[in-house]
């Protein structure tokens, strides 16, 4: 029992820890430079 006990904390210590990283990476901002070039055809 003691064991099932410690697996529930430890679930639910990552599960808040999850949503805190999740919640904290929404204001991010996109890059404003770099990303997708056009494709040139190579000869």
């Amino acid at each position: 029992m003691k064991f099932i006990r410690q697996v529930f904390v430890a679930l639910s210590i990552a599960s808040m820890v999850a949503a805190v990283l999740r919640t904290r990476g929404k204001g991010a901002v996109a890059p404003q430079q770099g990303g997708w070039r056009e494709v040139t055809p190579q000869r």
